[in-house]
Order: C-alpha cells, then structure tokens, then sequence
C-alpha cells in the first residue's frame, strides 16, 4: 500500500521544499565613547586644510621695590597645535538582479546601515589610539585597582609637573579614565572589594583567572552593592573622574594587555571638516539596475597638551576564565 507523501529532508519531496529565511540581522559593533570625551572642533569651508590652536606661554611675577620702577618686562610667546582632517570612506556595490533576487525586500536599506556602523567603528577605533601617546602608568601584566586612578587624579592635578622651580599646570575639568571593558571587570572586583575569604585573603583579580571571588571583604555600603548588582556598567565615578568602558581599544602586542587612558576632555581632540555622508547612485547605466552605496567624512583625531593634561593606563585586560 501506498506510504503518505511528505516534504522534508530525506522525503520524497526533499527537493521541492523551500528554505524561508524569517529574518535578517546585523552583527553589533562595541559602542564607541571617545567622541562623547573629545573636545569637539569644526573645520569650515573656506578655512583651509587644518585647524590650528595657538596657546600662549607664561610669564613671571617678580618682588618689587617700593618707590621703584618695574623694570622686568616680559615677552609673550605662542605654540601653535595643527591638526588636519583626512576623508574616510566605505563602499558597497548591490547588483540590480540581486537585489531583485534575494528574499530581502529591505537589503539595501540594511546595507546602508551597515555601512554607517563601519564608520562609526573606524571612527571610535581611531579615538582609542590617541590614548597611547599618553605617558603612561601600570605595565603590562599588571592588574589595574583603585589607587592606580587616584594616582592618575593626582597627575593630572599638577600636569604632570613635579620638581624644583617646575610650575603645575592642573588639567582642566573634566576629567575621563577610559578603559578596555576586561581592565574594568578587576577595577570594580576591587573597588567591592571581592576576596577567598571573608578576611581578605587573595584578593580579587588575578588576570585571566581566579576572577569570582567567593566573599566580600567588607560590608556593602550603596556603592560596592551598585558594582554587585549591576557590575562594571555601575562604576561611574572614581577618583575625581567618569569611568567608561571602550571594547574598541586595541590590545597590545602581548595579545592581554591594552591602554586606556585618564585625561582632561580638553586634552582629546576630534576635528570634523565633514560629518558622515550617505549617497546612493543608481544612475549609471551601464550596470543595469545596480546600486553604488557610498558613506564617507572627513576628520581627524588629535591630543592637545598630552604630557600635561593625560595619563595612559597599561593594564591587564585578559579574559576572565573562572
């Protein structure tokens, strides 16, 4: 007798059986932060290829004598910081029978998306290298706690001078820490503080391992419960500055280790001569129906001041594996 016919992998109709694809999703990028800690600048039409910045020097007081005629003139000197925008761009070309033929209605539209998500990426990932060229403190290998921020507040406090006849030069407010999300994860383990052992033994954060402590060392107050509750997104401030996290900072050669930074927001600049730009051409002819998506800008990333109004940040960022 006759079986039933059915549709389905290793039936009698196993060929006829279509695939339906129910949905179609974007892969996510990190959110960048370093737009959000950047003196922003604008470089206008007409205002050539660079945007320069002019701070002057000091000049000194001296003791006068009464009845005496101030004869300590000074001369004013000026240093000029230029920074010089670049375009950057991304590209995709759709054929006109593609996107006819491929079961999303909305494909070029998610491509556009995509594409905006590439610049803003680039954009985010060229922000975190400037804080490289911050002089650094920690070292590679070393992980990151409390006192290491409240030692970067205390540089940027004097800019970084100390010594005999050297004269502080505060960095301005407000104050940045910008640190990879995995140099975060011990940071707010220590802040709470997480150890072994209700006495404190082995103290939490020992890189790549040994990442969930089993006590706190203290009682909670407000604070350490906010960082247990909601982890390193409840870290907020911390010595005199807003903590954030940026996944899209590069890890160093050692492949578990990466520099974030502390620093004045007029110490990081971004310059934009052109916001991001979005153009679809269907106009040529000849490729029958294709669509050219183009997005490009122009802008530049740049430091001002950087051995006075910042500090890098060396520390581990492995990733937690118990």
């Amino acid at each position: 007798m006759p079986g039933v016919t059915l549709a389905g992998s290793s039936q009698a109709l196993s060929t006829s059986l279509p695939t339906i694809f129910s949905e179609f999703l974007l892969l996510r990028d990190a959110t960048g932060v370093m737009r959000s800690c950047a003196t922003s600048m604008q470089l206008r039409p007409h205002e050539g290829t660079t945007k320069n910045i002019i701070n002057y020097g000091r000049v000194v007081a001296y003791n006068l004598t009464d009845g005496v005629d101030i004869n300590q003139a000074q001369t004013l000197s000026d240093a000029k910081t230029s920074y010089t925008p670049a375009e950057v761009g991304v590209q995709v070309i759709l054929g006109g029978r593609t996107m006819s033929r491929v079961q999303d209605p909305d494909l070029l539209s998610r491509t556009g998306r995509i594409l905006n998500n590439a610049y803003d990426l680039k954009e985010d990932q060229d922000g975190c290298t400037q804080l490289q060229s911050f002089t650094a403190i920690g070292a590679t290998g070393q992980v990151i706690g409390p006192g290491h921020l409240a030692a970067a507040n205390g540089r940027l406090s004097v800019g970084n001078a100390f010594g005999a006849g050297v004269n502080p030069e505060p960095a301005p407010d407000p104050w940045y820490a910008v640190i990879h999300p995995l140099t975060a994860v011990a940071l707010a383990g220590r802040l709470v503080p997480y150890a072994t052992t209700p006495a404190g033994g082995t103290a939490y954060g020992v890189a790549g391992g040994a990442h969930a402590g089993t006590s706190i060392t203290v009682s909670p107050t407000e604070y350490p419960a906010d960082i247990v509750r909601d982890g390193i997104a409840a870290l907020g401030r911390v010595a005199g500055m807003t903590v954030k996290q940026d996944a899209n900072i590069p890890l160093l050669s050692t492949g578990v280790d990466a520099t974030g930074g502390a620093f004045s927001k007029e110490g990081l600049i971004y310059v934009s001569e052109l916001e991001p730009q979005m153009d679809t051409d269907t106009s040529d002819k000849s490729m029958r129906g294709a669509a050219e998506i183009n997005v490009w800008g122009s802008y530049v990333w740049g430091l001002y001041r950087p051995t006075v109004y910042g500090v890098g940040l060396t520390f581990d960022s492995s990733m937690p594996t118990s």
